[in-house]
């Protein structure tokens, strides 16, 4: 028998509904209640009036949570002075350097833009484009993340780096088929936004390309045989199937994210993704908070605001929705775009920084021991 061990972060009910199902309810309001994609499943199409309207709603929400949760990295790195004093020059300098940078790429957005590959770029729309790419890289490697903290519960041989470099495979595999199969396979689900739009028509030809059809063969040929072998070692583990279930639902749940860009398009499915990732941050923060500070015997600001979850949720999580709410005004202006996107930059460069789970310090927090697992 196995030796008897808790594989999960917080408990089943817990780390089911918020780290990896965190997004079903958000999913369920966009289809059942907005209507957005429910023709998937026989509903009617929305008029254009009611797409336009359904898709502002999801996004501003969507817009919330995210806002919201990409601010509780700086509760934890200028609110607990032993993560601060680790790399207190840079978490001076990155805010100004960042901020100079896309002030300046603001400015400068009117000018001639440049033309690389063809294609007419201003420094505002590249500062844009490296957003977009940070994010969804920042995005994925979360749930790799959090896939490998479940490793280091379960080990058995999942906490090696052999399997380290399945998960990995497994998420970016599935991250290239579904880019590659939308255009090919669903090219009707870029329909629903002027963005989606203008990728269509550029996509278009790959339709009829052979060496396209011919990269998605190879793209689910390889996910298909990286997630038998990922299967293959799960079930090796010495372990019951409900220690293993924490594992398993993190990756079913991850592949199901990919399943309804295929299913909803890529609005949908990118809404979806990312209110996820906002979700299992603020839980998975909330979980460190009151390990870390939860007996009082620290202090500063993040052990007052993340000790006690009775005290973090209504205080930050409903604090920050509430400014989110305030300046809803100055969202069309230079200064809150520019503010928007200097932290999300500043998220994804701390959130590298301070979530390293090889850190002696943050393994013994989450309950890893002395050796934590590889890749993480």
């Amino acid at each position: 028998m196995p030796p008897a061990r808790a594989t999960w972060m917080i408990g089943p009910a817990w780390d089911v509904a918020a780290l990896a199902f965190g997004w079903l309810p958000f999913y369920l309001w966009l289809v059942v209640g907005l209507g957005l994609g429910a023709q998937a499943f026989g509903g009617a199409p929305l008029s254009k009036g009611e797409l336009e309207a359904a898709t502002a709603a999801a996004v501003l929400a969507a817009l919330a949570i995210s806002y919201v949760h990409r601010h509780y990295t700086f509760v934890v790195v200028y609110g607990d002075r032993e993560v601060f004093s680790q790399r207190a020059r840079a978490y001076w300098l990155a805010p100004a350097l960042i901020v100079t940078i896309l002030v300046l790429a603001k400015a400068t957005a009117g000018l001639s833009p440049a033309t690389v590959a063809g294609i007419k770029l201003s420094p505002w729309q590249i500062a844009l484009f490296v957003t977009g790419a940070w994010n969804i890289w920042h995005t994925l490697q979360q749930r790799y993340g959090l896939l490998r903290i479940y490793a280091g519960k379960l080990g058995g041989g999942t906490e090696r780096p052999e399997q380290a470099r399945r998960d990995r495979a497994l998420i970016w595999l599935a991250t290239g088929s579904v880019a590659v199969a939308l255009p090919l396979l669903r090219p009707q689900l870029l329909a629903g936004h002027v963005n989606a739009r203008k990728a269509a028509r550029v996509l278009a030809p790959l339709a009829e390309a052979w060496w396209a059809w011919a990269l998605l063969a190879a793209l689910v040929g390889a996910f298909a045989w990286v997630l038998l072998r990922w299967l293959q070692h799960e079930l090796r583990a010495p372990a019951t199937p409900g220690q293993r279930a924490p594992r398993l639902a993190m990756m079913g749940s991850t592949l199901l994210l990919f399943a309804v860009f295929l299913v909803h398009g890529p609005v949908v499915g990118y809404l979806c993704f990312g209110t996820a990732h906002a979700v299992e941050y603020m839980a998975f923060v909330h979980h460190y908070g009151t390990k870390k500070y939860g007996r009082g015997e620290r202090r500063g600001a993040a052990a007052r605001l993340l000790g006690d979850v009775r005290v973090a949720v209504p205080a930050l999580f409903g604090g920050l929705l509430l400014v989110f709410w305030l300046i809803q005004e100055q969202r069309r202006s230079d200064v809150y775009l520019i503010y928007y996107t200097a932290t999300s930059w500043l998220h994804f460069l701390y959130d590298g920084w301070i979530w390293k789970v090889r850190r002696p310090e943050l393994a013994r927090t989450l309950g890893l021991g002395a050796r934590p697992p590889a890749g993480a």
